[in-house]
Parts: C-alpha cells; sequence; structure tokens
C-alpha cells in the first residue's frame, strides 16, 4: 500500500522531481550537490531500509571511482599544481576538485532516480501522459516496469542453467561463457518478445485512440495544492538566486565557494527544505498513523 508522499498525485509527483532534477544537473554548486546527495539518501533509506541504500551505494561506487581517477588525467586546468604526469602534464588540486563534483552530481541524478523508480509507477505515467502522449507514456511505463521483471527473469534463467550444471565452477570456463552467451541470448529474446506482447494487447483494447476513454483513480486534494505551492515558492527563490549570481562558485582556473553571505545560506535552506519534503511527509504519516493505532 503507498503511503506518505507516494500518495501524492502524479502530477505533483513529477514537479518535485523535476524541480530536484533541475537543479542538481543545472547548477553544479557543491553545497546544492552535498545537499541533493543527503536528500535522495535519506529518503532512500527511511522508504527503502538500509538495504534499498546499500544497493544504490554499491551501484554508483565505481562509476564515481571512475570519473574521480580519469578526470584528472584528461583535464589538466587550474592553478594548483600538485605533480607532473609522465607525459609532462600537471596535475592540478582543481582537476581533482572537479572530478568530485561531477561524481557526486552523478551519484545524485542516480539517487533521485532510483527513488522516481520507487515512487512513480507506471500507471502513474500513464495516467499523466495517456491521453496526450499515448504512444511516449505506453514506452515510457514499460521501461518502468521493465527493470525489475528483467531482473527476476534473468535469475529465474539462470538458476535454470545451474541446474543444468552449466554455471558450476567445476566445467571449463569456455564452456560457462557458452552458458553465459546462452543466457544472454534468452533474456534478448524473452524481452523483445514481451515488448512485442505488450504493444499488441494494449493495441488490441483500442489504446491510444482518440475516442477511447480513460479511467484513474488519483484526484486532487488539498494537500496536493499545498505541496505544489511550495515546490513552486523554493523554485522561484533558487532561480532568482542563481539568475542573481547569488550562488556564485567556480572550479577554474581556481576553487571558490564565491562570498557565502546570508543570503547564500538562506537559499542553501531552501534548497535543503525542498529535497527533504518527501521524507518530511513520509515520517509525519507514520508518525500519523502510529498514533492512531496506539488509540485502538
Amino acid at each position: 500500500m503507498e503511503t506518505g508522499f507516494a500518495r501524492f498525485h502524479p502530477a505533483v509527483q513529477l514537479l518535485y522531481f523535476a524541480s530536484v532534477l533541475s537543479v542538481t544537473m543545472m547548477i553544479m554548486n557543491p553545497v546544492l550537490l552535498v545537499i541533493s546527495g543527503i536528500g535522495a539518501a535519506l529518503y532512500i533509506a527511511y522508504s527503502g531500509g538500509s538495504g534499498a541504500l546499500f544497493r544504490y551505494f554499491k551501484l554508483t561506487a565505481f562509476t564515481s571511482a571512475m570519473i574521480i581517477v580519469i578526470n584528472p588525467l584528461i583535464s589538466h586546468k587550474g592553478v594548483t599544481v600538485i605533480a607532473y604526469l609522465p607525459d609532462g602534464n600537471p596535475l592540478t588540486v582543481e582537476s581533482i576538485i572537479f572530478g568530485i563534483g561531477a561524481a557526486l552530481m552523478l551519484s545524485c541524478i542516480f539517487a533521485w532516480f532510483y527513488s522516481i523508480n520507487r515512487v512513480f509507477t507506471s500507471d502513474k505515467v500513464i495516467c499523466l501522459f495517456g491521453d496526450h502522449m499515448p504512444k511516449t507514456a505506453l514506452l515510457i511505463s514499460m521501461s518502468l516496469g521493465f527493470s525489475g521483471k528483467f531482473i527476476k527473469r534473468f535469475h529465474d534463467v539462470r538458476a535454470v542453467q545451474k541446474t543444468l550444471d552449466c554455471g558450476s565452477k567445476k566445467v571449463s570456463p569456455i564452456k560457462r561463457f557458452k552458458s553465459a552467451v546462452t543466457v544472454f541470448s534468452i533474456m534478448i529474446q524473452w524481452a523483445m518478445e514481451s515488448s512485442v506482447d505488450t504493444a499488441d494487447s494494449m493495441k488490441s483494447r483500442g489504446y491510444g485512440l482518440k475516442k477511447r476513454t480513460s479511467y484513474t483513480v488519483y484526484r486532487v486534494f488539498p494537500r496536493d495544492i499545498a505541496f505544489s505551492v511550495l515546490i513552486l515558492l523554493c523554485d522561484s527563490a533558487i532561480a532568482a538566486a542563481y539568475l542573481s549570481n547569488v550562488l556564485d562558485y567556480s572550479y577554474y582556473p581556481y576553487f571558490s565557494l564565491g562570498t557565502m553571505s546570508a543570503f547564500d545560506i538562506a537559499v542553501y535552506f531552501v534548497f535543503a527544505a525542498l529535497c527533504v519534503m518527501p521524507l518530511v511527509t513520509d515520517i509525519r504519516e507514520d508518525v500519523k498513523w502510529r498514533s492512531l493505532r496506539s488509540k485502538i
């Protein structure tokens, strides 16, 4: 059963995630990136538990490490030289910091998309875009629901291969490689057949026809309007600060966070409030539910 932020109207959820992702991707301010990462990690930990948080870190650790290592090797900007590479190019502090910032931004994007996959289900995509963009909505809906099915089917196929002694460590590496190729081929074939079956099924039901009516269980409540107003207020404050160069920062030629004035700090608090809004909503509803249960 959906609770907390997951119960809000899909349009409100789309507005929220679009707002957070826009700030995270467009403004590479280190403080904003740290706030975004902490907010996303807290929401993943609360909604999915420590296991979900561990899977997220496991997913992004390798990619982040590669960015941090590779960026100083290919970018030699910056004025603070700490060493020289064998090819004669300088290794600068600014290039290392920029690599850390890029890795942090990518990790934040992954984290928020991880939350989107948990909250923004396929039926909500159909609800928002089914009438106006039916083909796009169906494609996005199938993509959101496909990853979980693909992983489950992969484990099933691999388990069958192991029962045939094709996945045992006792067999030769060549045979294990052939087994992996067989599993991969089966998964690709299943994915293509499943996509065609879904498309044919939706077409036979009249999906996408102009005269076709649709039903949705989602309704707009006062809480949705209040939540949307808060999101827009936070967006307006952050946009005004960005356009007025309040959130000034630089990576090259030297690293700087700007003046860190009172206005900057206020904007950081506004963005922090935006990032924890779903978490606060879930905690508030859980506390209310436990209070009601204690009175029974």
